[in-house]
């Protein structure tokens, strides 16, 4: 190669793609701990409702309950330490994982707290998985 070419490397490097709004405020709320603690939050006040009408409203049981505040607030640490990828990655997959066993049953109940759960399960997820997709294309 003479050596004034340009290397392929060179020719086939493009800029950073710029980003819309939507795509930056998405991307900025993926890697905020601030979601996910939100989301430990409502499956932690699930708890306030009593166990014998927990399965008449569609809730989580006590200990499913128990257990996703637990990961959902192990994933918002991992995220404030500064862990990107694990703590959308947990987020995400766990999100996922709560409405695999739960988005039926609080659909049918047609009560506006677990219906509220869910939606907040949805969204919460889908913005983790947004940023852990995304992650390394920027």
């Amino acid at each position: 190669m003479p050596s004034g070419a340009p290397s392929s490397y060179t020719i086939h490097a493009t800029q950073p793609r710029q980003r819309s709004p939507a795509e930056q405020t998405a991307r900025r709320l993926g890697t905020s701990p601030i979601p996910a603690l939100a989301l430990a939050a409502t499956n932690a006040a699930a708890l306030l409702v009593p166990s014998a009408r927990r399965k008449l409203t569609g809730l989580p049981s006590t200990m499913q309950c128990t257990m996703y505040s637990a990961i959902f607030a192990a994933s918002a640490y991992a995220l404030a330490s500064g862990d990107e990828v694990n703590g959308s990655g947990l987020a995400a997959s766990w999100s996922t994982i709560w409405l695999f066993f739960n988005a039926r049953r609080a659909l049918k109940a047609r009560a506006p707290l677990p219906i509220a759960i869910a939606a907040a399960t949805v969204s919460v997820g889908s913005l983790y998985a947004y940023n852990y997709a995304t992650i390394g294309y920027d």
